[in-house]
């Protein structure tokens, strides 16, 4: 309270006189004090220091402070000479003279350190940095010590309570990475990964060219089966350091995870048990996705499966792999051959499918695309030109079939399928009065394939109405001789030949004409063959 300063009125003192009637002066109270003093304590004078004021100085205090000095020294010294216990024992010793000096908490707290008790070290430096303004190096140290406990802790597998001081070492020192990685191997000693990811992910944020982030990610991703994820990061961590032991390591690890996984994808192929392998072989895929080989047998199985448009996928996928390498060998070169191949094969194979379910301009679009690829393969012109045909497209179906001709004239599927075609163009200039483009049109389906006895009954009714008599009939008996038993050809040849059994016409001399001509024709066609074997 503040003194009151002004002068007392006489009115006033007497006024307070007669309401303070026995009030005691200050210099009667402190007579009366130390009289109680002696009375109780004697001549004894070990409470007369109690009456010394604060801002007073006293030998006491000198004596103190030496003595705290001392002690500090002596701990100084024990701490260099590597006595931790001695050093603890005299700071404990200096501090309790002299609690307010923060700096003996320090030097208390790094014997404590050396001695292995973190939990007191922690303790010493807490006190240390309690002030306002806490000196940064002992932050630093306060952040280190509890980094080094987390770890002793870590080490007796108690990742909760370590997870808790790297945490706090983190919170003193937020850019210090190595905190917040402890924090996350404790999180995953503990298995809450996606904890852990969450705060891979902030870091990775901060420091995308870390490849040691990215290769803690990927151990995370393995642990939570997430093989593609690991791929990826352990892609990336090498691409930052190609160097990187531990990366190397996991990619070692993938391949022997995904070349296991295909042994037994083959294993699974050969049992005929497709669906299993497929998936032991998109296992091997997912540990190694840039592996050309794995793709072409995962789309061979898919082919197998009549998923054309995955097997699809991977072939090119494989194709683009073989191509993208920076040095290919003469292995590359034959996976790649074999990609293209199987490429093309899938693309025959689905045109086919679409064909048989009647989506024919899709198979055209197929075998299209198949062709860019292959134009030595006259399946494929045949195929095109079957979806041709079922589309009306005439013109491109003979196309087709003649380039498959050119590639295999021995191919006698081939020489029926033009020679089909050209008898119904035959039949439709005939229908239309074009008799000689029709004449043409017959005569060269017969070349091409002068087995099939409907080619020259064609011909032959279209002869009669050319009054055409000796080359009508001579046709009508060609096709009766190569096919006497039907019932279709019989018939029609009696109307060439009025009056006359069909005996008498077989024994006839135009009969063994047409059957020498017959025969010379099909020689002639076998030398042929043989000549483009030979060639």
């Amino acid at each position: 309270m503040e003194e009151v300063t002004a002068e007392r009125s006489p009115a006033t003192e007497e006024m307070s006189s007669h309401l303070f009637c026995t009030a005691v002066s200050e210099e009667k109270l402190q007579e009366e004090r130390q009289k109680s003093q002696r009375r109780i304590f004697g001549s004894s004078r070990a409470f007369l220091a109690l009456d010394i004021k604060p801002h007073q100085s006293h030998p006491y205090q000198e004596i103190i402070q030496g003595r705290m000095e001392e002690h500090s020294e002596r701990g100084r010294h024990f701490l260099s000479q590597g006595e931790w216990e001695k050093a603890v024992i005299s700071f404990t010793k200096a501090i309790n003279l002299c609690p307010e000096k923060m700096e003996l908490y320090v030097k208390r707290a790094e014997a404590f350190l050396q001695l292995g008790d973190f939990q007191s070290a922690a303790v010493n430096l807490q006190k240390a940095c309690s002030g306002s303004d806490p000196p940064g190096e002992h932050i630093e140290l306060l952040a280190t010590t509890y980094y080094l406990q987390g770890q002793s802790l870590l080490e007796q597998m108690c990742p909760m309570d370590a997870m808790e001081c790297f945490t706090r070492a983190a919170e003193l020192q937020p850019q210090n990475r190595h905190y917040h990685m402890h924090s996350i191997c404790c999180l995953a000693a503990l298995g809450r990964y996606a904890e852990c990811l969450g705060l891979i992910n902030k870091q990775l944020e901060e420091e995308q060219g870390n490849a040691d982030l990215y290769i803690v990610r990927a151990r995370l991703y393995d642990q939570l089966n997430k093989t593609t994820l690991t791929y990826q990061d352990t892609q990336r961590a090498l691409l930052l350091d190609p160097q990187h032991q531990e990366a190397i390591k996991m990619k070692d690890k993938l391949a022997a995870k995904a070349e296991e996984a295909k042994d037994k994808a083959v294993n699974l192929a050969i049992q005929g048990q497709l669906p299993d392998a497929l998936k032991k072989i998109s296992y091997a895929i997912e540990n190694s996705p840039s592996t050309a080989r794995y793709r072409i047998f995962r789309g061979i199985v898919y082919r197998k499966l009549k998923a054309f448009s995955p097997a699809v996928d991977d072939f090119v996928w494989a194709v683009q792999l073989c191509i993208t390498e920076s040095e290919a060998d003469f292995q590359d070169m034959q996976l790649h051959k074999e990609a293209e191949t199987q490429l093309i094969l899938t693309y025959n194979d689905f045109a086919v499918h679409c064909y048989m379910k009647g989506f024919y301009q899709d198979g055209v679009l197929l075998l299209n695309k198949a062709l860019k690829g292959e134009k030595n393969k006259k399946e494929l012109y045949i195929n095109r030109g079957d979806c041709f045909l079922k589309l009306g497209e005439v013109t491109f179906a003979l196309a087709d079939y003649q380039q498959a001709f050119e590639l295999d004239d021995g191919d006698w599927g081939v020489r029926t399928r033009i020679a089909d075609l050209l008898d119904d163009l035959g039949l439709q200039a005939h229908h239309m009065r074009q008799y000689q483009q029709a004449e043409c049109r017959f005569s060269e389906a017969i070349k091409k394939n002068p087995l099939l006895p409907q080619l020259y009954l064609h011909r032959a009714q279209l002869r009669r109405q050319l009054q055409n008599n000796a080359d009508c009939q001579e046709d009508a008996i060609t096709s009766i001789l190569l096919n006497p038993k039907s019932n279709e050809v019989s018939p029609t040849l009696m109307t060439f030949f009025p009056g006359k059994s069909l005996e008498e016409v077989l024994r006839s001399t135009l009969a063994t004409r047409a059957h020498s001509l017959l025969e010379r024709s099909l020689k002639n066609l076998a030398r042929e063959e043989d000549i483009t074997k030979s060639a």
